[in-house]
Order: structure tokens, then C-alpha cells, then sequence
């Protein structure tokens, strides 16, 4: 059981990510996600610069985000660019020094995913992504101000009670397969 639970920027700005996603205002929605993303991914990796642990932070968790986006576990690599990589230079670093998205990422449901020049991914992976960040151990203290719940293929999870829970969640998802599928589930 967690005893010290707090609101830090981490769970403030993963809560202004989820507004902004329940708006359908995914630009917003990033803008909030990507510098808890990095105080996470800072937590993890201490040592290493900004870009290196984001996306070591995202490969570590890329087996939750693309099940939650797509019921799959994906490991995507187009022309040499990866999806922690694609998200680090399209997302985070675009939206840091530029204000907005590289034309070159875009979530929505119209055209259908396609992953090439253009990675146009349906709005589930923000869902994913911001799920990671509250199922990171390093998150266990964390706490929203507001209840959210999310359902992801049927089930549904109050995020309230899933901060560091990524062990459980895993759990849950090789229930789902019906299977074995992480080594040693941490």
C-alpha cells in the first residue's frame, strides 16, 4: 500500500494531458504529456540526457503503450526510425522548440494507421503513452486531483489506483493473451 501520496507535476500535467485528450485536442494533450514523460523518464535514468532516457523510457514501455493502442505488441521500425524515436523527434522535440507537432506525426482515426513518412497513428497511442507514464514504478506515489477511469478493450481501470502499477498491469495483459510474456513481470 502507498502511504505518502501527492500531486506533483507529473500527475498535474498527466491530468491536463487527459483533458486535453478528452477534448479531442491532441496537440494539447502532448504538450502536457511530454514533460511528464521526461521528470519520469529522468527518474528512471538519472544519468543520461534528455533524449537518451526518453527514449529508453519508451522502449521500456512500448510493450504497454501499442497493447492499449492496438490490443498488439508491437515493435515498430520504418527507415531506421523506431517509435520511441519517431514520438522523441516528432513529438517532444517538435512541440519543445517549435510550439506544435511535426507534420510528419499525426494522431487520428480518418485515414487509418500508417507508419512510413508519415506516422499517422490513431489517438489510442496517446492513451497508451499516458497510461505508461501513470503505470510507471517510479509514479507509485503519485495521485490525481480528479477520477478517471479508461477503458482499454473492454476492461475498465480507474487510473486513480494504477500510479506505479506497471507489475499488475502486465499481469492483465498476459491474462489477456493467455500466456507468458514477459520474463520476470516487473
Amino acid at each position: 500500500m502507498r502511504n505518502c501520496m501527492f500531486v506533483s507535476s507529473i500527475s498535474r500535467r498527466i491530468e491536463s494531458s487527459i483533458n486535453g485528450f478528452q477534448q479531442n485536442d491532441f496537440e494539447s494533450a502532448l504538450v502536457h504529456y511530454f514533460p511528464a514523460l521526461d521528470k519520469t523518464a529522468k527518474k528512471r535514468y538519472p544519468k543520461d540526457g534528455v533524449g537518451k532516457r526518453i527514449k529508453k523510457f519508451l522502449d521500456d514501455e512500448l510493450d504497454i503503450i501499442t497493447y492499449i493502442a492496438t490490443q498488439n505488441i508491437l515493435r515498430i521500425n520504418v527507415n531506421g526510425i523506431t517509435f520511441p524515436e519517431a514520438i522523441y523527434k516528432f513529438g517532444r522535440t517538435s512541440i519543445a522548440h517549435e510550439g506544435e507537432l511535426d507534420p510528419r506525426l499525426n494522431f487520428n482515426n480518418e485515414s487509418g494507421m500508417s507508419i512510413g513518412q508519415l506516422w499517422n497513428l490513431p489517438p489510442s497511442f496517446i492513451i497508451g503513452l499516458i497510461i505508461s507514464v501513470v503505470l510507471a514504478p517510479e509514479n507509485n506515489s503519485e495521485q490525481l486531483k480528479g477520477r478517471y477511469t479508461v477503458a482499454i478493450h473492454g476492461d475498465r481501470f480507474d487510473l486513480s489506483t494504477q500510479w506505479g502499477n506497471r507489475s499488475d498491469f502486465r499481469s492483465y495483459m498476459e491474462q489477456k493473451f493467455g500466456r507468458a510474456i514477459f520474463e520476470n513481470n516487473l
